[in-house]
């Protein structure tokens, strides 16, 4: 648990909170939890503590502050394209950056890994539990089942995106007279988040960040200059229908540890 120390002595380090780890839960624990008043963040080192690779995970958290209140909220850490994004740049000049920074993309059993959240100033103790698992054999564990809901809700809205504007760059590229088809897909997908945006929703069933960045990777396409632009967008259409298959599986879940 972390104590509030003296003025004097936090300007001169972070607080080190060892937490002790008994596994009765989802694979996966906050084991030690780093405060820094500097800087106002907790980093939060999670360990796999499964025999599965895990591809995302969801922390409860709660802040109590030095006066008196509470704030507590969630943290849903997603990890599945990491390996995706890995594969995409093997081979390429940028794939010992990317292994640098990702490795091969896989949260394994036994490894850890930092989550830095952002906290208020005056933080008095910092209380946080992981309670939803997801693994690449796409099973996953919770004791948290709202959690484990947006987290399938996220994924399926991000594959439904990709496939929309997939089919629209498909339609665009099908135009044999369309000389730049590029900007014809993201005209046609901007137009989409506009109405998308504008209209009230109840449930979760498209993702409009998933949806721009395909927008800008469009208008990047569009504005080379001296390129074959449908010949880049055939190959960024494959690129995208490679990604999708590998992420689609993982939007559906088979619950294997928790309350039902």
């Amino acid at each position: 648990m972390y104590k509030r120390f003296p003025y004097y002595l936090i300007l001169s380090l972070a607080v080190l909170c060892i937490v002790p780890v008994s596994h009765a839960g989802p694979g996966a624990v906050v084991q030690t939890w780093n405060y820094d008043p500097r800087t106002n963040t907790v980093a939060a080192e999670i360990v796999n503590v499964s025999h599965k690779d895990i591809t995302a995970y969801n922390i409860a958290i709660k802040e109590t502050y030095d006066d008196g209140h509470v704030n507590t909220h969630e943290l849903l850490c997603e990890y599945a394209g990491r390996s995706v994004l890995v594969q995409e740049f093997k081979g390429t000049p940028d794939e010992a950056e990317i292994r640098k920074q990702l490795g091969d993309g896989l949260f394994h059993p036994g490894e850890s890994q930092n989550e830095i959240i952002g906290v208020q100033p005056g933080l008095q103790n910092f209380e946080a539990v992981i309670d939803v698992v997801a693994y690449t054999d796409q099973t996953a564990e919770a004791t948290n089942n709202a959690a484990l809901q947006r987290l399938l809700e996220g994924r399926k809205a991000s594959v439904a995106s990709t496939q929309m504007a997939n089919q629209i760059i498909q339609a665009a590229l099908a135009d044999p007279n369309d000389a730049d088809p590029a900007a014809t897909a993201a005209k046609e997908i901007q137009d989409r988040i506009t109405v998308w945006k504008a209209q009230k929703h109840t449930t979760v069933d498209f993702e409009p960040g998933v949806a721009k960045g395909v927008v800008d990777e469009l208008r990047a396409i569009s504005s080379r200059p001296l390129t074959n632009r449908r010949n880049a967008l055939t190959q960024y259409l494959t690129r995208s229908e490679k990604r999708l298959a590998t992420l689609s599986p993982h939007a559906e879940l088979t619950k294997t540890g928790g309350p039902q």
